[in-house]
């Protein structure tokens, strides 16, 4: 009778048992899973960051080499069909390029029909859209073409300075301290190569002669002083808004910091893809060597 009695208390404490062992083993896994959770969110704070950088870096690189091939595009163009230094004082025969899809669509040099750019080119791979046009003295050029010069060591050529910007008109003003009455010191213009002192930049198409300046013929010096007034005339008058003034390089419509700066900009607002030959002395007449032609890039900083 004892021991019957004794198997039933075993029974009875080993059922009570049971379920507190159960109860444990699922805060023990409830305890794994949280443990497995936090490594995962510390994993994952560490790792994305890494992947979204390398996959910008590899989007700024196919960036760069479509923008270096439109500049080259945009350079043959000009050059009609040879890789030459951007020169807009005479146009090709087919006109200025003032549209990006004349690159892609082409042109008829004699009976052959011609054309610069692929499709893929013609679209920023940062956004999926086309590029922005850069037109003739565009503010952007300038600081593109001086980061250029710094880190390559390249001269920036009076041609490429009339891209840049408005030339420098360099005027020398009555003398004061003339001994003759009426005598003056006759007016000079220099290219924009060259400094001097009492240097008044005017921009294109505007403008106006000195009151001081004796010359009549004043608003004709300043046209033959700037070889380009000619492609800011018709500005004004253009039809539908649509710029008639000659398309040189491009420029991603993205804005933002890059991963890596191009010649020290960091900002993409601040790029340009613009065709630079290597070795301006070279070229200095704009005509090129067709059968070596210069192979300039923008490339990214380390």
């Amino acid at each position: 009778m004892k021991t019957t009695t004794s198997s039933a208390s075993t029974e009875h404490h080993t059922a009570v048992c049971r379920p507190a062992r159960g109860d444990e083993r699922g805060y023990a896994l409830l305890g794994l899973l949280l443990a497995l959770s936090v490594i995962a969110i510390y994993l994952v704070s560490s790792v994305v960051p890494n992947v979204k950088m390398d996959v910008q870096r590899s989007k700024e690189a196919e960036l760069i080499y479509r923008g270096n091939q439109m500049a080259k595009a945009i350079a043959r163009y000009y050059g009609r069909r040879v890789l030459r230094p951007l020169q807009l004082q005479v146009p090709p025969e087919y006109g200025y390029l003032t549209e990006l899809k004349k690159l892609r669509d082409g042109v008829t040099i004699g009976v052959q029909e011609v054309k610069f750019a692929r499709a893929s080119e013609m679209i920023d791979p940062m956004t999926g859209i086309e590029w922005e046009a850069v037109r003739a003295r565009d503010p952007r050029i300038n600081p593109v073409l001086q980061a250029y010069a710094a880190e390559a060591g390249w001269i920036i050529t009076p041609a490429y300075q009339l891209l840049a910007g408005p030339p420098v008109k360099v005027s020398k003003k009555k003398s004061e301290t003339s001994t003759g009455e009426g005598s003056t010191t006759s007016q000079t213009e220099n290219q924009p190569n060259q400094t001097g002192g009492g240097t008044t930049v005017r921009p294109p198409g505007i403008q106006k002669p000195d009151p001081d300046d004796a010359d009549d013929d004043d608003d004709d010096d300043n046209e033959l002083n700037d070889p380009l007034s000619h492609l800011f005339e018709s500005q004004s008058s253009s039809s539908l808004g649509k710029s008639t003034v000659p398309i040189i390089g491009v420029a991603p419509k993205l804005k933002g910091k890059a991963a890596h700066p191009l010649y020290g900009l960091e900002r993409y607002e601040d790029w340009v893809f613009i065709f630079i030959p290597p070795n301006p002395q070279n070229f200095g007449s704009g005509t090129g060597n067709q059968n070596n032609p210069p192979d300039g890039k923008l490339k990214v900083s380390p």
